[in-house]
């Protein structure tokens, strides 16, 4: 009956302080420049990393798990866009003025050098979990970093 009484406690706190803070955000289109620029910084910074790890722990991986490890960068891109857009937003706000191509362009390159990529790819070989090469992967290798399809908004 305790454990009943404190489940049934826990839940309205976690209601209530839920409901109190939450208010309605309309999403906004980003400029597609804007986009472009930090697509590009932060697939170069995340390919710069995997470059890097590959020259020194990437000898025993086949081509084939090499460019797989290429797409989980861009997968990467792809979940976690709608983060950096909450970060970035924030970072754009406190610039205190209008963004330019440069501000997004710096904001990208700084979550490419950032993210520590190389846990993931560690991760991933010592696990054995690089995905096998499938024909959607092409499709999206094949696409530059600029039109790679994030979630807008």
């Amino acid at each position: 009956m305790k454990l009943l009484v404190l489940c049934v406690l826990a839940m309205t706190v976690t209601m209530a302080t839920a409901l109190r803070g939450w208010g309605y955000i309309p999403r906004t289109r980003l400029n597609r420049a804007f986009e472009v620029a930090l697509k590009v910084q932060i697939i170069a910074g995340f390919d710069r990393k995997l470059t890097s790890w590959l020259g020194r722990h990437g000898s025993r991986l086949s081509a084939i798990q090499r460019k797989t490890l290429y797409f989980v960068n861009r997968r990467y891109l792809q979940t976690h866009w709608s983060a950096y857009m909450v970060w970035i937003n924030k970072r754009i706000a406190a610039l205190g003025r209008t963004a330019t191509t440069a501000d997004y362009n710096n904001l990208g390159a700084e979550i490419g050098r950032r993210i520590p990529m190389e846990v993931t790819y560690s991760f991933l070989v010592r696990r054995n979990l690089i995905p096998k090469w499938r024909p959607y992967m092409a499709a999206i290798m094949a696409k530059s970093a600029a039109d790679l399809e994030v979630a807008r908004g």
